[in-house]
């Protein structure tokens, strides 16, 4: 193929490429494109690099190959640019990136959240049915302190409570459940949704429980809700995390399987600090705050008052952002 043919074929892409070059330098970078331009940005930037290729070959010092040198130089900067970390990286880290991507991922870890409800209403009336089916739902040895027929004191023992070392405990064993539900969601996401739904009926199957012996569920809700609120939506952020590592590699799309999983992963990991926090915070809450003896109404609206919180930090920005997406089109 003749050089002028070569390039009036492929001057196209070539000329979108440059564009958007340009506009990635007017809007602050890759990090604030929005997923479907990055998809077209790393395709026009993977040809480019398969015409650079032909171009060295058959054309080798041509004019050419020194436009595509410099074309691929630019976008290649925006793809692999790293910054010395700052206090101002991570306020934009949580100030914009995370909220950003909690609500650009919502169908993952709502798929996630909707999972573990499942477990939950599934166990719920299995036990509610019969108290003693507990055990059967409930994992060896979880289910000992709960006796059918005899309705549980909630509020024995509640202010002789380790604070610090139970809140140590807490954050070990919810980052491991966490940890393996974002970790194993590369197996197709189905153990990610595995571990969701069986903690959804370890959840459910208590309540049931409760329940079905006439325990006092204000007081029960007010020993789950203050830390339970964030600590879900933790394990659900974590859940969406597994559930976009699953859907890059199956469902890679115009990406090789190992560029797909590696373009998911990375908006994946951006939710892993927000995971972290919520975990950390849900811990101390558990060790420090839900044991205290205080009305189990306060605890309710403390919990209440946590979920507005979250809502409203993840809706940071949206108003703005789709100002600016606007824009852009």
């Amino acid at each position: 193929m003749k050089e002028v043919t070569f390039t009036t074929q492929n001057e196209q892409s070539w000329t979108k490429l440059e564009e958007y070059n340009a506009r990635l330098k007017k809007h602050g970078g890759i990090k604030k494109a929005e997923a479907d331009e990055v998809r077209e940005f790393a395709r026009l930037y993977r040809l480019a690099g398969f015409h650079l290729t032909y171009a060295k070959t058959h054309y080798p010092g041509s004019q050419t190959v020194s436009y595509l040198n410099r074309l691929i130089g630019i976008s290649h900067n925006y793809f692999h640019v790293r910054e010395r970390g700052s206090f101002g990286e991570v306020a934009e880290l949580f100030s914009h990136t995370i909220p950003q991507t909690v609500r650009e991922t919502y169908k993952y870890w709502v798929l996630s959240a909707a999972f573990f409800v499942l477990g939950m209403m599934f166990a719920g009336f299995y036990v509610v049915g019969d108290s003693a089916r507990l055990s059967e739902v409930m994992p060896a040895g979880m289910a000992d302190g709960f006796v059918p027929g005899e309705t549980p004191d909630l509020n024995d023992g509640v202010v002789t409570w380790d604070g610090s070392f139970m809140s140590a405990f807490f954050i070990t064993n919810n980052t491991m459940v966490a940890l393996n539900t974002f970790a194993l969601g590369i197996f197709a996401g189905i153990f990610s949704l595995l571990i969701l739904f069986y903690n959804g009926v370890i959840v459910g199957g208590l309540f049931g429980f409760l329940y079905a012996e006439g325990a006092d569920m204000l007081v029960a809700y007010s020993l789950i809700l203050p830390h339970g609120v964030t600590e879900l939506a933790a394990i659900f952020f974590a859940g969406g995390g597994g559930l976009l590592l699953g859907k890059g590699l199956l469902v890679p799309g115009e990406f090789t399987r190992a560029q797909s999983l590696i373009f998911h992963a990375k908006k994946a990991v951006k939710l892993i600090p927000l995971i972290v926090v919520l975990l950390i915070f849900a811990a101390f809450v558990e060790g420090f705050f839900t044991p205290l003896d205080i009305s189990p109404w306060f605890k309710l609206a403390f919990a209440a008052m946590t979920g507005i919180a979250l809502v409203v930090y993840c809706l940071k920005g949206a108003w703005s952002d789709h100002g600016k997406a606007t824009e852009r089109r």
